[in-house]
């Protein structure tokens, strides 16, 4: 995690005079960035993020942008481009895609509180049903098709217990893809995790990295965010459950804006267990990377979380069977 692109004020004085932002006062790199550099900059009249794309074309910026800007038209407190005084968003700094967007205030939640999961869950309702009139969603490239697909590669990693549920979830999943299919699909975040949102308190103040954004089902967008937000701690459950208050509250919070369908209330189990597969096997491909650089994942961003979550999941599942 690091800022790859160096600045210089000059640079960075050069840009700004487009805008209609004041005069640059500081500016700082955000270290926690894992694919693109991050500037925190203050001006004479606010705060701002400045964002470098490291690997990405302008017509690809402009394609996973274009959600943000899309939604910033609905009020939707999303990290959507400023517009310089010509109206152009997209800059070029370094020879990189470059933009610039209001800084919100608030921090990363921690001691997550049922509050503020709540809160999550009605801004994802919203995200969803405001998104939905937005064409030509961005294919999912860690769908579907890719767990059957990655999955033989890096099973190789793995254990026999490991290898035998990678290998009976893969088809389970596969003898539920008609259902899947079934659900209400659109724009998902697809990677709202925690450290993605800012509150003040317990106000959600913000949804961050909308870069993952794709099409897929609402349902394991929830998912995604049940099995991050609502992980236990000490409930009683163990490190690999979900806390019930927690789950409860993301889930009254997201129907107070979406009511789920019956079926979709259903297909709750399958989907969670879905949402853990994803990201065990993403987990292992970052594992496997990070080995090839002599390098270790953080310890809480290892595989065996998402192993873990999948095994509680299958015990819920056969526990009703």
């Amino acid at each position: 995690m690091a800022v790859y692109t160096s600045l210089t004020a000059v640079e960075l004085t050069d840009l700004l005079s487009h805008y209609d932002v004041g005069e640059l006062v500081a500016f700082t790199p955000i270290s926690a960035g894992i694919e693109n550099s991050n500037y925190a900059v203050t001006t004479s009249q606010g705060e701002y993020v400045l964002t470098l794309f490291e690997h990405h074309a302008p017509d690809e910026v402009r394609n996973f942008v274009r959600l943000a800007r899309h939604l910033g038209t609905k009020a939707m407190s999303v990290p959507s481009p400023v517009e310089d005084a010509s109206g152009a968003w997209l800059h070029s700094l370094k020879n990189k895609p470059t933009i610039l967007c209001q800084r919100f205030a608030g921090s990363h939640p921690d001691q997550l509180s049922e509050q503020q999961c709540e809160a999550i869950g009605r801004e994802l309702a919203e995200f969803h049903l405001a998104s939905s009139d937005l064409p030509d969603p961005r294919h999912d490239e860690r769908g579907y098709d890719w767990w059957q697909n990655i999955a033989p590669e890096l099973s190789t990693d793995l254990d026999a217990s490991d290898k035998a549920l990678l290998t009976d979830e893969l088809a389970f999943q596969k003898s539920q893809r008609a259902q899947w299919c079934q659900l209400p699909h659109g724009w998902i975040h697809a990677d709202l995790f925690h450290d993605n949102a800012l509150f003040d308190g317990d106000k959600l103040t913000a949804i961050l990295d909308l870069y993952n954004a794709c099409e897929g089902a609402w349902l394991y967008d929830l998912a995604i965010v049940a099995n991050d937000w609502c992980a236990s701690d000490d409930s009683g459950l163990g490190d690999s459950g979900l806390d019930p208050k927690r789950f409860e509250a993301l889930v009254i919070g997201y129907q107070s804006v979406r009511p789920l369908s019956e079926f979709e209330a259903g297909m709750w189990n399958t989907v969670l267990r879905g949402a853990a597969l994803r990201f065990w096997l993403s987990r292992l491909l970052a594992s496997r990377m990070a080995k090839s650089r002599s390098e270790e994942l953080p310890a809480h961003k290892q595989p065996t979380e998402y192993r873990d979550r999948l095994r509680w999941h299958r015990s819920k599942s056969l526990s009703k069977g």
